[in-house]
Order: structure tokens, then sequence, then C-alpha cells
């Protein structure tokens, strides 16, 4: 699995369709029915769902 072979401290999974880069992360703003929006350094938007929220809190040292 994919999941297995990235770097934990690096690559976090935000989604169950996708991971992220912790570099690539300009900023989280929190979104609908407890969801957040992570905006990248190059713009783009990605969805943070719930049931991952706390993996990345876990790895930004966010929370």
């Amino acid at each position: 699995r994919l999941e297995q072979r990235l770097d934990p401290a690096q690559f976090v999974r935000i989604h169950r369709s996708y991971f992220v880069n912790l570099d690539a992360i300009r900023e989280m703003q929190p979104w609908s029915h407890g969801d957040y929006i992570l905006i990248l350094k190059n713009g783009e938007k990605l969805t943070v769902s719930r049931r991952y929220r706390e993996r990345l809190w876990g790895n930004s040292g966010g929370g």
C-alpha cells in the first residue's frame, strides 16, 4: 500500500481518496459539518474529512 511507503512525518491522509504533503499546506479553514478545507501553497483546496482531521492535527501540531 502507498500509505505504508510514505514518510508519516511528511505525509498524512486527509480523506479516503488522498494524502497531502505537510510542507504544501498554507492554511486550514473550518468548513461544514465538522469538515475542514486545506488551502495548499499552490492555491488548491482540499477537503479534510472528520475521520482524518485528528490525524492531520496530530502531525501538524494544531488542534
